[in-house]
Order: C-alpha cells, then structure tokens, then sequence
C-alpha cells in the first residue's frame, strides 16, 4: 500500500497530495477551519422519497436482505481494493491491465 502512496505523490503531485491519515487527523483539519455544523431538532423519519413511499419500517425490516447486501458490498468492495493494487503493479503489462479492467466491468 506504501507503494500506491508513493507512486501517486511521484506522478501526481503537481495536484494532489496523498497520505494516510487517521479520523482524528480529519476532526483536526476541520477543527482548524471553525467550522459551525448545524443542530438538528427535529426527526427525520419516517423518511419519504417519493409521494405514499415512506422508510418507517426499514430498520427494522428485512434483516436478512440487508446482511446479503453487507456482504455483498464488503465482496465488491475487496474485488475492488484487489484490482486497483494490480493496476497501479508497475510490472503488469498493458493487456493484463485491460483484462483486469474489462472484469471490473463486467461485475
């Protein structure tokens, strides 16, 4: 993973800037620029996201399509981290590149 962090800082440094950070180092960032969120007071369920469709029951529905989605996203988003480690792979040429590309695609 360093060497993602390097290669990115080496060829693309004109426009950003990479490193790993914590989220106390986030909170710090934006501690430093007094920043004034909001107080909600009200509730925002039950949710509606179209007219006669509203969430009530959603967090209490459904427990087994949700940890199907759960795992689901933790599979594509590890296929994911896989395929970008090969991509940025200094030593994969050109074609497995494609494949790889071309795979991802097809997900």
């Amino acid at each position: 993973m360093d060497n993602m962090i390097e290669y990115m800082n080496e060829n693309y440094a004109d426009k950003y800037f990479f490193r790993y950070s914590t989220p106390s180092d986030y909170v710090d960032a934006v501690a430093k620029h007094n920043v004034e969120w909001p107080t909600k007071y009200d509730d925002m369920f039950p949710y509606s996201d179209s007219p006669d469709s509203y969430w009530t029951g959603y967090f209490s529905s459904r427990a087994n399509d949700k940890e199907y989605i759960r795992r689901a996203s933790s599979n594509f988003h590890s296929s994911s981290q896989l395929m970008s480690g090969k991509v940025f792979d200094q030593s994969a040429d050109q074609d497995s590149i494609q494949d790889i590309l071309n795979a991802n695609y097809e997900m």
